[in-house]
């Protein structure tokens, strides 16, 4: 046996057994590095966003502002649908310096189901009112039985103060709805030129000097919309403000302009756009009286007798 040429073969085998260890473990090295400068970055990130989802931020905002006017429900066939109904009752519409809208009472009330709420509310959208998929749902008021809606610009909410909501819809005691009331904007957005991102806004509530955000606190929700912060521009013209909406710990919610980065609280802005309820109200009508009691009220005043008075 070639013992020289077997020791030569054994040596190269050796050599490049090693050198493949060498490179499976330079390339698991490099592995666990770039896993935890991955992992490094991304607690960075949630403790920079305070436990929110980096992939759950809104897109930055494109305009700079909205400017929004009133459109006149009486031309345009705007009302169209709501004078074609035959079960609308009365029609008035609204025109003057602050507003421009319409308010319909209905012939017979309609019900809204519980168990298909949002699909019976969706239903009647879609028969009585003008523009419905323009429109996203807020609010219930129960105490007011009223259910509010905001107009929406590019699937983004345009706010307004609960009792100024764009559409509004009016409730019975009988969870049946006798009204509603409507207004909607013509919008003119103007781009912007530089906006920042939502997570610029979450790190505007971290900063010391507005001492918003502290260590145990967790963002909830981010999210865009469109606030009025300026007085009228004109007739019936107003300019909206794109804002980024911060909620803290699932309770408190703050504003952060997305030019400015000027920070609010939502009450501070929602109480201070200086608009106001002057849409004309539909009536509820009122329970019908007893049938037995209207006929002894009668019988009594026909004979000159006066109806005994409640105790």
């Amino acid at each position: 046996m070639d013992w020289a040429r077997t020791k030569t073969i054994f040596i190269i085998v050796f050599l490049l057994l090693n050198t493949f260890l060498c490179y499976s473990y330079l390339e698991q090295q490099i592995e666990y590095q770039e896993s935890s400068a991955s992992q490094t970055d991304g607690e960075e990130a949630e403790q920079r966003l305070y436990g929110f989802n980096e992939d759950d931020l809104p897109e930055q905002i494109e305009q700079l502002h909205l400017e929004a006017s009133y459109v006149d429900f009486e031309s345009g066939g705007r009302s169209q649908k709501v004078e074609d109904n035959s079960n609308i009752n009365d029609i008035t519409y609204i025109s003057n310096e602050r507003l421009i809208g319409m308010s319909a009472t209905l012939e017979e009330p309609v019900e809204i189901s519980e168990d298909n709420r949002n699909e019976d509310l969706a239903a009647f959208l879609n028969d009585y009112v003008w523009s419905a998929d323009d429109y996203e749902q807020g609010q219930m008021d129960e105490e007011l039985n009223r259910q509010y809606y905001y107009q929406t610009f590019d699937d983004k909410q345009i706010y307004k103060p609960e009792t100024s909501s764009q559409l509004e819809l009016v409730f019975n005691d009988q969870n049946e709805i006798v009204g509603f009331r409507q207004s909607y904007f013509e919008l003119d957005a103007t781009p912007a030129e530089s906006t920042i991102p939502a997570e610029d806004a979450i790190e505007a509530l971290g900063n010391p000097s507005n001492g918003i955000l502290q260590t145990n606190d967790t963002v909830s929700d981010v999210s865009v919309g469109y606030f009025n912060q300026v007085t009228p521009q004109g007739e019936n013209v107003y300019l909206y403000t794109p804002m980024y909406i911060v909620e803290v710990n699932g309770e408190s919610r703050y504003l952060v302009n997305a030019r400015t980065q000027r920070v609010q609280s939502w009450e501070q802005v929602m109480e201070d756009n200086g608009e106001e309820d002057i849409m004309v109200e539909p009536e509820v009508p009122e329970n019908d009286s007893d049938p037995e009691e209207d006929a002894e009220e009668n019988g009594s005043a026909e004979n000159g007798e006066e109806a005994p008075a409640n105790e």
